[in-house]
């Protein structure tokens, strides 16, 4: 019998997955993860993301990767702020401020001292104009940030909150993975590290209660449209990187 998108997709997670990531079956995002397997799956199995794994991803790749996720960081920063103006509870303003000082404060400059580290300074960064998939991600999810509701918004972030610490666990879990001598066992290491794995579930554990708060189910198609449409800016944010190999 011929497996389903999602039956392939669930039978390729590890166990250390689920006990990282309890939640990522479960809600709205479990349900939105399901019914767009076949695009999480071109995402979280793209082959930037094996080439991460078997240290076989030109450098040049890796850094244009790294300059065009800094420009992305931004515009994630500014969209998670539009966040804390979207909540109708203190609680869920608390969420969206700690996450936008984290990412302000925090992230971006150990973004930006990992990318030191790969011979990229601020100022290249800064003088360096967004791909085109930059463009149309960022875009996307300011638009859901000025247009739609938290619930909207939340949708629109979840694919890369999420996403990469699968991502990052998987490659962690999976035996083919080199460890020594691989030029990205650093960033593997940090996104399937308890302190990203931990945000990835916490993320995962408030849009689903948002879901519930917001409609969610109600609202279901055109969540998932976004969804589906957030996961595939993140794939072709990959294949952009690779675009000349």
């Amino acid at each position: 019998m011929t497996q389903t998108p999602h039956a392939a997709l669930n039978a390729a997670l590890h166990p250390s997955l689920h006990a990282a990531l309890p939640s990522l079956e479960s809600g709205l995002f479990g349900r939105l993860r399901r019914d767009a397997a076949g695009e999480w799956a071109s995402y979280v199995q793209h082959r930037f993301v094996r080439g991460l794994g078997d240290g076989t991803l030109p450098l040049a790749c890796f850094k244009r990767f790294l300059v065009q996720d800094y420009l992305y960081l931004l515009q994630y920063a500014r969209a998670c702020a539009m966040a804390v103006v979207k909540a109708d509870t203190l609680d869920d303003m608390r969420a969206a401020a700690g996450t936008v000082s984290g990412l302000v404060l925090s992230e971006l400059g150990l973004h930006l001292a990992y990318c030191r580290d790969w011979g990229l300074d601020e100022a290249a960064l800064e003088a360096t104009s967004p791909s085109l998939e930059t463009l149309a991600y960022g875009g996307f999810i300011m638009d859901r940030a000025n247009a739609g509701d938290l619930l909207d918004l939340t949708v629109a972030l979840s694919a890369c909150l999420a996403g990469y610490a699968e991502v990052g666990l998987t490659l962690l879990a999976d035996p083919a993975t080199r460890r020594d001598g691989n030029p990205y066992w650093s960033w593997i290491e940090t996104y399937s590290g308890p302190v990203y794995t931990c945000l990835a579930e916490a993320g995962i554990v408030r849009l689903n209660a948002l879901s519930e708060r917001r409609g969610g189910g109600a609202r279901y198609a055109m969540l998932l449209r976004d969804f589906r449409t957030t996961v595939r800016l993140e794939a072709g944010f990959w294949s952009g990187a690779m675009r000349d190999e």
